[in-house]
């Protein structure tokens, strides 16, 4: 991992509108500042849990339990992306949780400045419409494991994409150095 890492939820058209009501939106803050989770995979208590939003013209990192606690990352910075699988298992919060290993979408953004950040946010098939936005801007966005190419459609990543990394992914963390699997304490 990166000095500069994120564990983040991935804010897509799709989900922006399932959340679209005031009182959604309430409800999701109260849950994010009381310490429930909104999502299985993550705990909203957990320091490194962010929203990312692609936006039109930077990356929005912000914080979920404190939405001023926000930071963008704007295109104009961005040398290219490096897009990875990486396999992730939460310690803590119960045997099942520390059994399960989920295969989440690993982005390490690549800056003019020469550092490097790096987000994490769990594998969803809405992330190939981010990468064709970023084409025509010029951010590169490289897909090391070529998931979009294995899983040419929805269908396909939802069928095949966990059973391809249960099998494949050990030997491809070992060939880019990555961890195998990526162990974080959950608090809940």
């Amino acid at each position: 991992m990166r000095q500069k890492y994120y564990y983040a939820r991935l804010m897509t058209e799709k989900r922006k509108k399932s959340y679209a009501s005031k009182t959604k939106t309430m409800l999701k803050r109260a849950a994010a500042m009381s310490g429930f989770a909104i999502d299985p995979s993550m705990s909203m208590s957990h320091p490194f849990i962010r929203g990312c939003e692609f936006r039109y013209n930077e990356i929005e990192l912000y914080r979920l339990q404190d939405l001023n606690d926000t930071f963008t990352i704007p295109y104009s910075k961005i040398k290219w992306m490096d897009f990875f699988v990486v396999a992730r298992r939460w310690a803590g919060g119960g045997v099942m949780m520390a059994l399960n290993v989920m295969y989440n979408f690993d982005l390490v953004i690549h800056l003019k400045n020469d550092k490097e950040i790096e987000v994490e946010f769990p594998a969803d098939y809405s992330f190939r419409t981010i990468i064709d936005q970023l084409r025509p801007i010029n951010i590169p966005v490289i897909d090391q494991f070529d998931v979009f190419v294995n899983f040419p459609d929805e269908r396909a990543f939802k069928k095949e994409f966990v059973p391809y990394f249960q099998e494949h992914y050990s030997n491809l963390a070992m060939q880019y150095g990555l961890e195998d699997p990526r162990v974080a304490f959950n608090p809940m």
